[in-house]
């Protein structure tokens, strides 16, 4: 029987001393990764078990990048152009004090960029598939009947279109809508249209991804000549005798004001109506935010003395207290068409159809 040796006994307890150290390694290792995941997790949280201060704050920001649009919209005689007039950051505008506590960040999008596709006309309709998309004569008249049955409110089907009763016989069966479309996705559900912009899978395909380049189900109004993307802009000036160069030397001004004489067409404008606006709060890794798509609604007497706290008239003293009566009242210079918390509002988004109107949902 051969004896250890002291070389031996060194080899053994370096054995044990890496496979100790091996361990306390693993141990670290699994500790900071529950660290890391707890401290994530108490972040979420947060969000929802904090004093109400958090949204409160977010909310009072809403309303001052309002109040900053509004204000400067009001110099230029109640329009909104562009942010190039200085309402893209407001709170250096306001001069808010900044919020130790939480990072604050402000997004102001136009979304009147691009073409409302609910606003078309049976003209502008053709025109946008044949002009715009590519399509043939033939494909267009069977894209516009399915468009029109599928969005009109009777259940007549017209030479090339459907109706609930076509739908109701595929697998799974469902109903037109007889509404405007509210998501680009809908489109999936349309005769023709589901064949020309999805492949045999259901997943979009090219033609999709132009089309919703362009349009837009988000808004009803013309296409703000400021706010429009490239595509959409060599699209509207297509058949005019102006280029995006050329027409935005027209004013001397990194914005345009008004449209040339000579520019007619029904879907140009220089303005918006409609903004699309996102707060954020953010603390670590997971953020709060607001997301409102708003419509301008001034008047004379918007953000005027009818604010709680002040007086109804000089001859009446009685001070206001922000009763639901009196906030019904209030002259508030936007409309909100749309409000949500940590749900981003996008053109691009899918939104939830009505059950009474659809029997599936995509």
């Amino acid at each position: 029987m051969r004896m250890r040796t002291k070389e031996d006994k060194v080899g053994q307890k370096g054995s044990v001393l890496i496979a100790v150290l091996a361990i306390i390694a693993l141990l670290a290792f699994l500790t900071t990764k529950f660290i890391d995941d707890s401290v994530k997790d108490l972040e979420y949280q947060a969000l929802f078990k904090q004093p109400t201060d958090f949204r409160a704050l977010a909310y009072n920001t809403l309303e001052i990048t309002l109040a900053v649009i509004h204000e400067i919209a009001t110099i230029d005689d109640g329009n909104i152009y562009h942010y190039e007039q200085g309402w893209q950051n407001p709170l250096e505008y306001f001069e808010f004090p900044q919020n130790k506590d939480w990072e604050i960040n402000i997004s102001i999008q136009d979304p009147t960029g691009k073409i409302p596709i609910n606003a078309l006309s049976d003209a502008q309709m053709s025109d946008l598939l044949e002009e715009g998309l590519g399509f043939d004569f033939s494909t267009t008249q069977e894209l516009k009947d399915a468009w029109t049955d599928w969005i009109d409110a009777d259940e007549s089907r017209t030479l090339n279109g459907a109706e609930s009763e076509d739908y109701e016989s595929l697998d799974p069966p469902y109903k037109s809508a007889n509404r405007p479309i509210e998501s680009l996705d809908e489109l999936k559900l349309i005769q023709t249209w589901n064949q020309e912009f999805f492949d045999e899978s259901g997943q979009p395909n090219e033609l999709f991804y132009r089309l919703q380049s362009m349009v837009t189900t988000l808004h009803n109004q013309p296409v703000n000549v400021n706010a429009a993307t490239p595509i959409v802009l060599d699209y509207l000036l297509l058949n005019t005798s102006w280029d995006a160069k050329a027409l935005f030397e027209f004013e001397d001004k990194p914005y345009l004001t008004r449209l040339p004489e000579s520019l007619n067409s029904e879907l140009l404008t220089t303005s918006t109506d409609i903004l699309l606006i996102q707060i954020t709060l953010k603390r670590g890794d997971v953020p709060f935010t607001i997301n409102a798509l708003v419509e301008k609604n001034f008047s004379e007497n918007s953000g005027a003395s009818n604010l709680p706290g002040r007086a109804v008239s000089e001859d009446n003293a009685m001070i206001k207290e922000g009763t639901l009566e009196e906030q019904l009242k209030l002259n508030f210079p936007f409309k909100l068409l749309k409000l949500s918390e940590n749900q981003i509002i996008d053109t691009n988004s899918t939104s939830n159809y009505s059950q009474s109107n659809l029997d599936i949902l995509l």
